[in-house]
C-alpha cells in the first residue's frame, strides 16, 4: 500500500510547512520542494512499472515502436509540467505555472502531429 505510505507523507510535510510557514516562510518553501521531490522519485518508480508492461504489451501485439515512444514521450512531459506547474502555483507564482502548463499542452501537441498524420492517410485511404 504505497499510496497510503506516499499520503502520510505528504500529510507530514504539509503540516511541517504550515508550522514554519509562521516563523520562516522560505523554510516552508524548501520543506514543500523536498517532499514533492520525494513524492516524485515514488511517481518515477512507478512508471517503470508502467513502462515495462508497455513493452510486454508490444510483445504481443505489433505496434510501431515510434507510436510508444510517442505515447512514453507524452507522458513524461504530462508528468512533469503538472509537477513543475504545481510547485510554481505552491510558490504563488500562478502566472508562470500558467506558461508552464500551456508549454506542455503545446509539446504534447506537436510530439502528436505524426500520429495525427498517419491517422489523416488512413482515413483518406478509405475515403478514395
Amino acid at each position: 500500500m504505497d499510496i497510503v505510505k506516499i499520503a502520510a507523507f505528504g500529510i507530514a510535510g504539509t503540516l511541517l510547512g504550515i508550522l514554519l510557514k509562521g516563523q520562516k516562510k522560505e523554510y516552508e518553501l524548501f520543506v514543500t520542494l523536498g517532499v514533492s521531490l520525494c513524492i516524485f522519485y515514488f511517481i518515477m518508480s512507478k512508471l517503470e512499472l508502467v513502462l515495462s508492461v508497455v513493452n510486454q504489451m508490444q510483445e504481443y501485439v505489433s505496434l510501431d515502436t515510434s507510436y510508444i515512444a510517442i505515447l512514453v514521450k507524452m507522458i513524461g512531459i504530462t508528468y512533469v509540467s503538472e509537477f513543475s506547474a504545481n510547485l510554481c502555483k505552491d510558490a504563488g507564482y500562478q502566472a508562470v505555472a500558467g506558461q508552464i502548463e500551456m508549454f506542455g499542452k503545446l509539446s504534447i501537441l506537436v510530439i502528436s502531429m505524426p500520429v495525427l498524420l498517419v491517422l489523416l492517410e488512413t482515413i483518406g485511404e478509405f475515403l478514395s
